[in-house]
């Protein structure tokens, strides 16, 4: 996969875990905790899929010592 695809990919995914989360937030306060609270998890696994999928990636791209 090229490279700015893979940056374009990877900011389109934080984009996304920021909106889910903001959505978790005015879901919970307006209308119904408990399912914001899953849109907030949902978020976080999204966040932390991502970055992981980057370090991952950086990890196994870096030259070895």
């Amino acid at each position: 996969m090229s490279l700015v695809i893979r940056i374009v990919l990877h900011v389109a995914l934080f984009l996304v875990a920021v909106i889910v989360f903001y959505l978790g937030l005015g879901v919970g306060l307006a209308l119904n905790p408990a399912i914001g609270m899953v849109l907030w998890f949902v978020s976080g696994a999204l966040f932390a899929g991502n970055l992981l999928w980057l370090m991952l990636y950086l990890w196994k791209r870096r030259e070895p010592a």
